[in-house]
């Protein structure tokens, strides 16, 4: 079922199968994962803190699946700090703590974790345990975006249509709705749409509209 990874290496192979989600081949990649952890392999504590999150192969548990992410994020995993910060941010198997979550955002962002930059960007606007800040949410968001985050871009196009955060610019607020629209986000292709068919800060152009509100058809079948 998965042999185009049958050449590879026992750990490149266990990889395979989890992002793949191989069904059949989870016991393995367990197996491979628990021996390669025992030789303080940090990329396979991640993949176990995964497999117990997701419950691939494993029952789901999210208390086992933190163990596995911080014994992965002391050998220095990038990934694993990032979801250390979901486990506190939804208060799974961990009280909620929107504060010690930024805090493993902010570690993740600093290691190039785009969904991370993402998080911190929502983490500023939501107003909850954290203040809400437009200025630095869209700073976090303008860095997903270029980095090339779908909902990061669509957000920050909507950000520069109504200035928040941001000094108001439609052109720019349309370049990153058509970018996130052209990579597949069926809000970006509805706004879109919406904006030409009423002159929404850009020039009313129904057949624009109706070409963005077509692609948005498509993506929804």
């Amino acid at each position: 079922m998965y042999s185009d990874s049958d050449m590879m290496e026992p750990l490149e192979k266990a990889k395979f199968i989890i992002r793949n989600n191989v069904d059949s081949g989870y016991l393995e990649a367990y197996n491979t994962f628990m021996r390669e952890s025992k030789k303080n392999s940090a990329e396979s504590d991640y993949y176990l803190g995964l497999m117990y999150a997701r419950g691939q192969g494993v029952p789901k548990n999210y208390e086992t699946a933190r163990v596995w992410f911080e014994k992965g994020f002391d050998g220095g995993h990038p990934g694993c700090a990032y979801y250390l910060g979901i486990i506190n941010l939804k208060g799974l198997s961990v009280e909620q703590n929107s504060k010690k979550a930024k805090e493993y955002f902010l570690m993740a962002a600093g290691r190039g974790d785009v969904r991370a930059e993402y998080e911190l960007g929502l983490l500023h606007f939501k107003d909850n345990d954290i203040p809400r800040d437009l200025e630095v949410s869209a700073s976090w968001m303008k860095l997903a975006a270029e980095h090339g985050h779908i909902e990061a871009q669509f957000i920050l196009g909507q950000y520069y249509k109504s200035g928040a955060g941001v000094d108001r610019d439609i052109p720019l607020a349309v370049r990153w709705l058509m970018t996130a629209a052209l990579n597949g986000h069926l809000g970006a292709q509805i706004l879109l749409g919406n904006m030409y068919r009423n002159g929404d800060g850009v020039p009313q152009n129904l057949d624009e509209a109706e070409r963005w509100y077509d692609m948005a058809d498509a993506n929804r079948n």
